[in-house]
């Protein structure tokens, strides 16, 4: 357990999928009322998502942020101003791409502004859109969004400016291929969306996670690290509770990031957010 002041935190770090939201965009009310209360005790709130910035619905920033960090911590926004964004370097994508396209595996780009997927991707969606979210429709409109991306995919890129490539594995190629032939090259965690049962992974550059983002936004604010504090339920936010001052998993969360946290709270669904920011007096 780490000796931290829970009462001195200043700055809330939250993931969404899984910790903020239960379900496709729904926020339950006591996380909306324990967000507004922590702002209007004084502290800074954060998201810290694997989603690109595009993808967070206006329901969602709609509760009030003092900043964000999307694509897994290659862009961090605060007030407004990009303070910092990270791309993954082209030789490493290019040969990204050619390992996964020869492994016959789906995958998607979030550059500034678009996705670009490959027609396999789109095609793994939608063979699997209403097995992960009981709203299938908003899927499809998502899905759509897609089909028209693969045109920017084909049509080439601009391969400079790549956040985050996210991939699912494919019938030849599994997590463990990509993490062993490119792991000393680039962050990579399992991907964090249960969008089918098949699993899949994301990357960004080396040294270029949520955890990293959290210290960078800390020292933007000039407040020590231990005077932090994330929530988080999935593999790509171990860097994020691991950095924080206090590291809190989800009840719902990944069993071994429940492990390595330094407390659990409830279900995302039963309340479990507003209670631990009751419990550590946040709101």
């Amino acid at each position: 357990m780490k000796s931290v002041k829970y009462e001195a935190c200043k700055i809330i770090f939250l993931d969404i999928d899984g910790t903020l939201t239960s379900g496709f965009n729904h926020i339950p009310q006591s996380a909306r009322n324990a967000c507004r209360r922590a702002r209007e005790n004084g502290h800074l709130l954060y998201i810290a998502t694997g989603r690109t910035r595009e993808q967070i619905a206006p329901s969602i920033l709609g509760i009030g942020f003092d900043g964000i960090i999307s694509s897994a911590g290659a862009r961090i926004e605060t007030g407004g101003i990009v303070i910092f964004s990270a791309f993954l370097p082209p030789p490493l994508l290019d040969r990204l791409l050619a390992y996964l396209d020869g492994g016959n595996a789906p995958y998607m780009l979030e550059t500034p502004g678009k996705i670009a997927a490959n027609p396999r991707y789109v095609l793994s969606l939608e063979t699997s859109a209403f097995k992960w979210t009981p709203r299938g429709i908003v899927s499809w409109l998502f899905i759509r969004r897609l089909q028209s991306s693969t045109r920017l995919l084909e049509a080439g890129f601009d391969r400079e400016q790549v956040y985050k490539l996210v991939f699912r594995e494919s019938e030849c190629l599994r997590f463990e291929d990509v993490e062993r032939e490119f792991r000393a090259e680039c962050e990579l965690f399992r991907f964090s969306i249960p969008v089918s049962v098949k699993g899949g992974g994301e990357i960004t550059s080396s040294g270029v996670n949520k955890g990293t983002a959290l210290e960078r936004v800390a020292r933007f604010h000039g407040i020590r690290r231990e005077n932090t504090i994330a929530f988080g339920d999935s593999d790509n936010d171990r860097p994020l509770l691991a950095c924080a001052g206090l590291g809190i998993a989800m009840g719902n969360g990944d069993e071994a990031l429940k492990q390595a946290a330094d407390d659990v709270t409830g279900h995302v669904s039963r309340g479990g957010l507003a209670a631990a920011f009751r419990k550590y007096a946040l709101a």
